[in-house]
């Protein structure tokens, strides 16, 4: 893969030029938001860094120099992590950022492991990336890195020419040099990319509903919205049979894949069902008569019912009629 670098900074670093730093090739800043457990130990820099990073594209994300010495200070230090980055958008991990050296020998390894541990999954639980941020000396000592690779984001610091751990992000100096001011340089490994949103034009005029099915008689899975012809929706997902589950205008549900101009989609299943299955003849949303079925016959599958009078019944056609019919 082609080299990714970003940069951290903190207060450090004073004002930092994003546009010259944009222009050598940056493509992600790593901002100190704070440390420790206290509201006022605050980047002062964190904010403008944060404004001015995002107004040149730059991925952003946040770590915190810890202090803490138990899982109760590293919860306290989330949940001020947590206040300082409310209301923002990162799309690189928030670190704990573990150099502490003098806790970490009076801790040991379990502990000190616990501590991220408990950081990470109080942030984590508010919807954000999460990851550690250590040297090799703390990965190889005081980190259960195993265990904390197979759940979160590895930032690994380490000023050699090769690294000793497999990371997401390696800071491999502490001298990269842009425009006559020196700063952190780092290698990611990985994107970052979140899932890219495909959106779908509506080809006719039609529904869309909280459950995959539809129910003419009771009306059990009424509409939640209307989809007009032309409009597009987010496509999430195709369920297999004939349905997209899709979010359009703040709502999300499923609408016919026969509605949407996407090719691939799954169409209606056929059905073969036995001699004796009651069925009901469908007319405009009324039941125009019910019989059991004299002989196995065949039919187009709509949806499973999943709800009101009729659940269970297949909402079926066929010859261009429609019927509700169970096995």
């Amino acid at each position: 893969m082609s080299k990714i670098t970003f940069i951290d900074v903190s207060k450090w670093n004073g004002n930092v030029d994003y546009k010259s730093v944009k222009s050598a090739g940056v493509t992600g800043v790593i901002i100190q938001c704070g440390y420790g457990m206290v509201s006022t130990q605050k980047d002062p820099y964190f904010e403008d860094n944060y404004k001015k990073a995002k107004a040149q594209g730059l991925k952003v994300g946040a770590y915190l120099y810890s202090y803490a010495q138990n899982v109760s200070e590293a919860k306290r230090e989330a949940k001020v992590c947590l206040s300082w980055c409310k209301g923002k958008k990162f799309e690189l991990p928030i670190y704990i950022d573990m150099e502490e050296d003098k806790i970490a020998q009076a801790n040991g390894k379990s502990n000190m492991t616990k501590i991220v541990e408990t950081f990470c999954n109080t942030v984590k639980a508010k919807g954000y990336k999460v990851g550690v941020y250590a040297n090799a000396n703390w990965f190889r000592n005081y980190l259960d890195y195993k265990k904390l690779k197979s759940k979160y984001s590895i930032w690994l610091a380490q000023y050699a020419s090769s690294k000793d751990f497999d990371c997401d992000i390696w800071q491999y100096t502490d001298a990269l040099m842009i425009n006559g001011k020196k700063f952190d340089g780092n290698i990611a490994y990985k994107t970052f990319e979140g899932k890219k949103k495909k959106y779908v034009k509506v080809k006719h005029d039609y529904y869309l509903r909280r459950k995959a099915f539809i129910d003419p008689v009771t009306k059990s899975n009424e509409p939640i919205t209307k989809l007009t012809r032309g409009v597009k929706v987010e496509w999430l997902s195709d369920d297999g049979t004939g349905f997209s589950k899709v979010k359009y205008n703040g709502h999300t549900g499923y609408t016919l894949n026969t509605m949407l101009d996407k090719k691939g989609l799954s169409k209606y299943r056929t059905k073969v069902f036995p001699k004796g299955s009651k069925y009901h003849r469908i007319v405009k949303g009324k039941i125009k008569y019910s019989k059991t079925m004299d002989k196995a016959r065949k039919f187009t599958v709509i949806s499973y019912t999943e709800s009101g009078k009729y659940k269970g019944y297949y909402y079926v056609r066929r010859n261009g009629r429609y019927y509700f019919i169970k096995i």
